[in-house]
């Protein structure tokens, strides 16, 4: 056995060993100067992935929450390493805040691409006493861990589908890549591990759902597909979506606003914004969600990237304390860039 597997192991088997190393990054990042100087990417990051890469945790949320999740994905890694050590959300604080404010009060609300819960298990909490948290998650080990911590936080309200969301129900689909980033494409005659599809409107009709408020989709460049499988669901109940673009499965030469995704949204009747986002673990307290109009959207930079975007049916969901309009800025988040377009902008 080598030296790092050897760590790897008296980590995994020392519970107060780990969280005392696991802190100690974290201090360090700090003194480092993180996170407007980037060490995650560079040292803490890849040290964490070398040890702790298929390892089980359980961690603690501020509102008494437990998540339970594998470390395989950077959401993991983010989860892992935050700081508090007992945050206020799992990934993507201002898509969390966002998704809180538009679940409160639902009757049901669809999450496609679930991973293991990290938006699900929050919204289902959010919606425990009155409301429903349909999940989608076709990779089995995910959904396995969503039924686990809704057993772990005693939530009866979450319903677990090991489906993929699609335009067609009925279709045979196999995932391209790896966990958190795995993609759907038509299986051919021969592939094995096939996943079955359904869409949004024939899950509808067939629960006789008549009330979503919030869908939330993120698959990997299916989005899509996803969209177009619920154009009778967003015709006629016009709930608030949140999903995911990305500059490998979607074409934004022309222009954000003439993607496919958009121009499908807002034929239906819906207004699009970008959400800006930090794409980790960081703690953004009062901070409004900033919200960008996609023809007003500065999306060049990196090269390849995704985000995501809000589409609601009336401009005034979002006319209140919790969102800010602002142009010409970047959906990307990095405190570590000088330019201003990748910072929060200023009151």
């Amino acid at each position: 056995m080598d030296k790092l597997s050897s760590i790897k192991n008296t980590l995994n088997e020392n519970q107060r060993l780990r969280d005392y190393f696991i802190q100690s990054l974290v201090d360090f990042e700090k003194k480092a100067g993180y996170p407007v100087v980037n060490v995650r990417d560079s040292i803490t990051g890849p040290l964490c992935d070398e040890l702790f890469t298929g390892l089980s945790f359980v961690k603690s949320l501020a509102n008494g929450l437990k998540i339970k999740f594998i470390y395989n994905s950077k959401i993991a890694r983010e989860f892992l390493l935050s700081d508090p050590v007992i945050p206020d959300h799992v990934w993507e604080p201002q898509t969390t805040k966002l998704l809180m404010h538009f679940s409160k009060e639902a009757k049901n609300v669809i999450i496609a691409g679930a991973y293991f819960g990290d938006q699900a298990i929050p919204v289902a909490d959010n919606i425990r006493e009155n409301g429903l948290c349909h999940t989608f998650e076709p990779n089995k080990n995910n959904s396995d861990l969503i039924q686990e911590n809704a057993k772990l936080n005693g939530l009866k309200n979450i319903l677990v589908n090991n489906l993929a969301l699609w335009n067609k129900s009925n279709e045979k689909l196999i995932f391209e890549g790896e966990d958190a980033l795995a993609s759907t494409v038509l299986a051919g005659k021969s592939e094995k591990n096939i996943l079955h599809t359904i869409t949004i409107d024939d899950y509808v009709d067939q629960k006789k759902i008549t009330d979503v408020k919030l869908i939330m989709i993120d698959v990997e460049g299916s989005e899509i597909k996803v969209l177009q499988g619920a154009a009778k669901t967003l015709a006629e109940q016009k709930p608030v979506v949140v999903f995911e673009t990305h500059s490998l499965y979607n074409d934004w030469s022309n222009g954000l606003e003439n993607s496919d995704s958009i121009k499908l949204m807002t034929a239906i009747g819906y207004t699009v914004y970008a959400v800006r986002e930090f794409h980790q673990n960081i703690n953004t307290g009062k901070m409004p969600v900033e919200l960008l109009p996609v023809n007003r959207t500065f999306c060049d930079i990196p090269p390849h990237h995704g985000f995501n975007l809000l589409a609601v049916p009336s401009i005034q969901v979002i006319q209140n304390d919790l969102f800010r309009i602002v142009y010409d800025l970047s959906p990307k988040l990095l405190l570590h860039k000088q330019d201003s377009k990748f910072l929060p902008s200023k009151l």
